[in-house]
């Protein structure tokens, strides 16, 4: 969508200013992308403006669903009860004599007006359909919210808490990016149209498969629960076959940058991309959808990260060197009670709490 008025934006202003617009409407703003905005906001003036003028012009579709696919009826019926009518130019008086009208018709200078504002509004709805259906949506959790996204196609995603992803389609792709914490993808078998999960630098090609996808401080994890996936580092050339019988395949830059993983394997994707698969428990990893959180063997510093999807008192490393302490065990993911308890009976471990937050440090 473009700005109608005089003014002028640079394109990836107004299509961010879109993007925001957008994102808010389809759901509720979390802390982290209520201050990402006003970061956006504040870096130039022509952003509030684009985003200002991108809320005046979309300002009639308040009723509009915008995770929905918009049938044709509804957005006629919407066009003709939108009150954002503009008069048709050619309806004002221009000194030149009008055609003689018959009494009662609808031709009369205030229904063409109002036939006019209703066809403006109906090209409106059209561009911003057309827009929202090639354009990015995102979707978003905040503190201990879990979500289920169902996409056009019939795939589902199930997001975990103080998540955030964002949804591209093409008529030849589709194409999610995992912008931040976890998430759980039942993507619907289209041999022609791929499905692919970008994570940092972790590109990951599915077809009528389960996987998780877990971002943490300074790795991804991906985990298959039914089907297979292709793992690729997404600085490498790759592309995506997208015909024939078989799942379409990724063919690399080298061996060494494409790894497959088949049900109940996992990979840990890290900076050194060490593309080694190991067996998994996969009911151990989707524990999250039930609010269990089982660790075996894992860092402290990402077993905070899990404990501060879900709750409002954060919980902080104050020792960098308690990072990589390892913990084992089966918790409630919104009672971290439980490990609190368990850090504090481990010895040379602190554990403070200051009401707002609870401090983990060596003694």
């Amino acid at each position: 969508m473009r700005p109608q008025n005089g003014k002028r934006y640079a394109p990836e202003v107004y299509e961010r200013a879109c993007e925001w617009f957008v994102e808010f409407r389809t759901a509720p703003a979390d802390e982290q992308a209520r201050h990402e905005f006003y970061g956006w906001l504040q870096q130039a003036p022509s952003h509030m403006a684009a985003y200002l003028d991108v809320a005046s012009r979309w300002k009639w579709a308040d009723a509009l669903d915008v995770s929905a696919r918009f049938p044709k009826e509804a957005l006629i019926a919407q066009a003709k009860d939108s009150d954002n009518l503009v008069a048709y130019p050619g309806a004002q008086g221009s000194g030149k004599p009008r055609p003689r009208q018959s009494r009662g018709s609808w031709l009369r200078p205030p229904v063409r007006w109002a036939l006019a504002g209703g066809a403006a509004a109906l090209i409106a709805a059209v561009l911003v359909t057309a827009w929202l259906r090639t354009g990015p949506t995102y979707y978003s959790t905040g503190i201990g919210q879990k979500r289920v996204i169902t996409l056009a196609d019939g795939s589902t995603i199930h997001l975990n808490a103080r998540s955030r992803i964002r949804v591209r389609y093409t008529k030849t792709r589709r194409e999610i990016d995992l912008l931040r914490g976890q998430a759980l993808f039942v993507d619907t078998y289209e041999p022609n149209r791929p499905f692919i999960v970008r994570s940092r630098a972790t590109v990951v090609r599915a077809i009528g498969t389960q996987f998780d996808v877990n971002l943490l401080h300074a790795e991804t994890i991906v985990t298959v629960i039914q089907g297979k996936v292709a793992v690729a580092q997404q600085q490498h050339a790759f592309r995506i076959a997208s015909r024939g019988p078989q799942p379409p395949s990724l063919q690399a830059a080298s061996n060494d940058s494409l790894v497959y993983l088949s049900a109940g394997q996992q990979l840990t994707v890290t900076p050194t991309w060490h593309m080694q698969p190991v067996r998994a428990n996969v009911t151990d990893t989707i524990a999250w959808t039930h609010r269990q959180l089982i660790f075996s063997s894992t860092a402290l510093r990402d077993v905070v990260q899990e404990f501060n999807r879900y709750n409002d008192r954060p919980l902080i490393i104050a020792s960098p060197s308690l990072d990589t302490f390892r913990i084992d065990g089966v918790f409630a993911s919104t009672d971290p009670r439980s490990l609190i308890a368990f850090l504090r009976q481990s010895p040379g471990i602190k554990v403070t709490d200051t009401g707002g937050e609870v401090v983990i440090s060596r003694q």
